[in-house]
């Protein structure tokens, strides 16, 4: 009983929402429903009837008016109602019902009564005139129609559900609804027959019209969304087989070309839309997920055969050869190979399924060529959006991704376009590069990169301007970009890999390989010629470009890199300054030098570098003086085959051989500041300084001589029991270790009587110990005591001989830097704390001066992608053993590098 009372209130909720039971019971004739009794007519006797209005139903357009009663016509309605719903009554519908199964009500079992009734129904006004309530018999049907499918077909359709297969599922529902509609137009088709049977031809169309936009509103707006996922996965399904971006056998990795199954897929999506349109589902919702099908491909099509597809021979070679026909390409003059692809991928397949689709939805919708073109333009689009997000990678493999940025090229066409270029590449380069964690070496790459690239999307440089400001306005702030620069242009050529932009190489030297072609030297010139007349494939500004633009014919990087500094005089004057550097260092003919002194004054001029030529004259001419010295005081009998150059400082081999000096003079007023440490250097240096500085004076009177201990260069021979060693060292070093020199095995120095004998800076005996603590020169005894260490142990002499086989530095200073990444005497210090301590450094020297140990963590933390695996605790252990070894000091509870 509860349930039939549940479903009892169901009932009566349904009914008042969708309206009465569809029979309404007749009006007896015995009992009318208005009006009395005419004058001398008996109470409740029936109506006298017209015999000839009887006899001439089956031909209305002959009948003779009916009675002028209201009561009787309205009898006669409420009768012909009757008759006509009992008729038109629609049955249970099975759920498993045969297509081929008779229709109720079947024609034959139909009586003269019934079409008596529907022309009552369709016509009241001419057989019913005085009737004063008359409903319409087809919007009664469609009413009913609604409700029967409500109640009885969706629930149907609704459990099919819960069958696997999405397309076996969507089979079923077309072949439920096919049924159902097919039920409903019988019912019409009576009233349709009969109102064209009336003489009147064509008044039907409308009807039935009218009936079928009801219906499929009705099951557009309860079926659709129900089914509609899988209504989506059938789609992408088939789409997927017909555009070549699946396979039956599952595989998804390339475009399949056309072939049986997929023209079979095609057949099989056009006859389904076919199915749908018929039953009412291809209404605006399915064509809102039918676009979304067709956008997703279009989106997958351009990720799946472009992405990370950069190089040219890549894009050419999924290319067959024997193609000599390309489809237009959406105004494209001169489209790259990816994009002549894309649009002939277009054409050939998906706008083509794409008009038979939409033209079977709407006879009167047409696609024309400048839809399809539209299609492409889309299309590009998308691998504009798809290069652009790819842009700053593509930069970065500079030269190898020059197909990419064919691609792109072809595809930002519009201002807009353009723009978002900009902004999307700016952001990224402001999160990957712009941060402390990048080295300067890596950020002028990257930028060299970019000036390349860009050049080649862009020849305006109008993009390329955009982006460049905030990398440029970061390397201002960098204290080692002008330094870095000039390293680049000093080094040698030979040190570059193929790809210079990303070899493992500490200097640009793709720099210097630029200067050495001077194919820059006309960059200045060719920026000067506003037009060539010669020029096949010039074409005007770009709509984006400033007023104050100038177009460049040439990538100039080392101009563009000097322009970074602000002007050149900061450029010349650490130009200066490192050469200064080089020429002190090193001896010989100095041709890179000279080289490229001679090609940086073509791009400044003289006068400029006008120091940088005296230096050099010093340098060659205190060669020749250094000679004429030598051989008038007899310094070469005291010489050897390692002779070292210094500059006021001698050089120390073994106790059994005298030292040698050589000197370079230079002049004070043109040579930049140089730093020198004031300390006692060995007596033996000292003599041959006194006998140096006569002989000069004898050639220059007027001259003196100022001696610069702590720059000059040493060959130092070293001679213990089981081995001999030769190291070439500063000068300090050198002291150091000649202050060992002794008659007794066993002496022993501390860093105090170092310090107090020698007047040098503590710091420069500490680093000159631990560089002789790493050769297994000297070993700690105690805390700040030092001696020779004679003989080694097997582990040492394993140590020894690995430093031995060892290649050799290019820098001669890399022996006096702290060793970055931790040696094995570190301990916990792991093998990724060197690259980690890069970071450190970069941060205490880019960022801040001094940050203090959650900083430190908080910025390891931010910088490196897997992330700081130590706690703050090793981290301190970690810093702690830099500020001992001299890298590092602590200020107020915060770490700074040491100076």
């Amino acid at each position: 009983m509860p349930g039939r009372t549940l479903d009892t209130k169901k009932r009566r909720v349904f009914n008042s929402v969708f309206g009465t039971p569809p029979i309404s019971q007749p009006t007896p004739v015995t009992t009318p429903i208005t009006g009395f009794t005419a004058p001398g007519q008996a109470f409740g006797a029936p109506p006298l009837h017209n015999d000839t209005f009887s006899s001439q139903l089956s031909s209305p357009s002959k009948l003779s008016p009916p009675g002028t009663d209201h009561v009787q016509d309205q009898v006669r309605w409420d009768r012909s109602w009757h008759i006509a719903t009992r008729v038109l009554n629609l049955p249970d519908f099975a759920e498993h019902r045969g297509v081929l199964e008779p229709l109720k009500p079947e024609r034959e079992s139909v009586g003269k009564d019934f079409y008596q009734a529907l022309n009552v129904l369709i016509y009241p006004q001419t057989y019913v005139p005085l009737a004063r309530q008359t409903e319409d018999i087809i919007a009664w049907h469609t009413s009913q129609v609604r409700r029967h499918f409500l109640r009885q077909v969706l629930p149907i359709i609704l459990r099919l559900k819960k069958h696997e297969k999405p397309d076996a599922i969507l089979l079923r529902v077309v072949k439920v609804l096919e049924t159902a509609q097919r039920q409903y137009l019988h019912g019409l088709s009576f009233i349709k027959e009969h109102i064209d049977n009336s003489g009147l031809p064509g008044t039907s169309t409308p009807v039935v019209s009218r009936f079928r936009r009801d219906v499929y509103a009705v099951i557009s707006n309860s079926v659709t969304e129900p089914i509609l996922d899988i209504l989506t996965k059938v789609l992408t399904s088939q789409v997927s087989y017909i555009l070549g971006l699946s396979s039956p056998n599952g595989s998804t990795y390339s475009v399949v070309p056309e072939d049986a199954e997929s023209e079979r897929s095609r057949r099989e999506i056009l006859g389904l839309v076919e199915s749908l349109k018929n039953v009412g589902l291809a209404g605006e919702q399915f064509q809102v997920t039918f676009a979304e099908v067709m956008n997703d491909s279009m989106t997958e099509y351009v990720n799946r055969g472009c992405k990370g597809i950069w190089s040219q021979l890549d894009l050419s070679g999924s290319q067959s050869s024997n193609e000599t026909i390309l489809p237009r390409t959406a105004h494209h003059p001169s489209p790259s190979r990816c994009v002549r692809d894309l649009c002939e991928w277009i054409e050939n397949r998906y706008a083509k399924l794409a008009v038979q689709v939409l033209n079977m939805l709407d006879t009167k919708f047409n696609i024309s060529w400048t839809d399809k073109e539209k299609y492409k333009e889309m299309s590009i689009g998308r691998l504009a959006e798809l290069r652009i997000n790819e842009l700053y990678d593509i930069v970065v493999n500079w030269p190898h991704s020059r197909g990419a940025l064919d691609d792109l090229r072809t595809a930002i066409t519009t201002p807009q376009r353009r723009l978002h270029l900009t902004e999307v590449f700016a952001k990224t380069l402001s999160e990957k590069l712009l941060h402390p964690g990048a080295s300067t070496l890596r950020i002028l790459q990257t930028y060299i990169s970019m000036i390349w690239s860009f050049h080649a999307l862009d020849h305006s440089k109008v993009l390329l301007d955009r982006v460049a400001y905030p990398l440029q306005l970061y390397l201002c702030s960098r204290e080692d970009t002008v330094r870095i620069i000039i390293a680049g242009l000093l080094s040698d050529t030979e040190d570059a890999q193929d790809n210079p932009i990303t070899s493992s190489t500490d200097k640009l030297v793709e720099l210097a390989q630029l200067l050495n072609k001077g194919s820059e030297q006309v960059g200045s010139r060719a920026d000067d010629e506003e037009l060539d007349w010669h020029d096949t494939e010039w074409i005007p500004d770009p709509v984006d470009a400033g007023p104050g633009y100038k177009r460049s014919k040439n990538a100039d990087i080392i101009g563009t890199l000097i322009g970074v500094l602000g002007s050149q005089e900061v450029f010349i004057k650490e130009f200066q300054n490192i050469m200064g550097e080089n020429l002190l260092k090193h001896d010989g003919s100095f041709e890179k030098e000279i080289k490229v002194l001679e090609l940086l004054k073509v791009r400044f001029g003289e006068a400029p570098l006008q120091a940088c030529e005296v230096m050099l004259k010093d340098i060659q001419d205190s060669g020749r003086v250094n000679s004429v010295i030598r051989k008038k005081q007899n310094l070469d009998s005291h010489g050897s085959e390692n002779d070292a150059q210094i500059l006021g400082a001698g050089s120390i081999a073994d106790s059994q051989s005298k030292p040698s000096l050589h000197a370079k003079i230079l002049s004070r007023l043109f040579w930049p500041q140089l730093h020198d440490e004031e300390y006692q250097v060995p007596n033996e240096i000292m003599e041959l300084q006194e006998a140096y500085e006569e002989g000069f004076e004898s050639i220059k009177a007027s001259r003196k001589l100022t001696w610069l201990h702590a720059l000059g260069q040493a060959t130092v021979e070293l001679q213990l029991e089981d081995r001999i060693i030769v190291e070439e060292v500063h000068t300090w070093q050198a002291t150091v270790i000649y202050a060992f020199q002794s008659e007794d095995e066993n002496i022993q120095r501390t860093t105090e009587e170092l310090v107090t004998e020698l007047g040098m800076d503590e710091t420069l005996v500490r680093s000159a110990l631990k560089f002789w603590v790493n050769k297994l020169v000297l070993h700690e005894t105690s805390p700040n005591t030092y001696s020779v260490l004679e003989t080694l142990n097997q582990e040492d002499r394993a140590r020894s001989n690995a430093q031995a086989s060892a290649p050799s530095s290019s820098n001669k200073d890399d022996s006096l830097d702290d060793d970055t990444g931790l040696g094995s005497s570190d301990g916990i210090g792991k093998e990724k704390m060197g690259m980690y301590w890069q970071f450190i450094q970069g941060m205490l020297k880019n960022s801040s001066s001094q940050m203090s140990l959650p900083q430190i963590a908080m910025m390891l933390k931010m910088l490196i992608v897997d992330g700081f695996p130590y706690s703050n605790e090793e981290l301190q252990e970690f810093l702690g053993r830099k500020v001992q070894d001299g890298s590092l000091e602590v200020v107020s509870g915060k770490y700074k590098l040491k100076k």
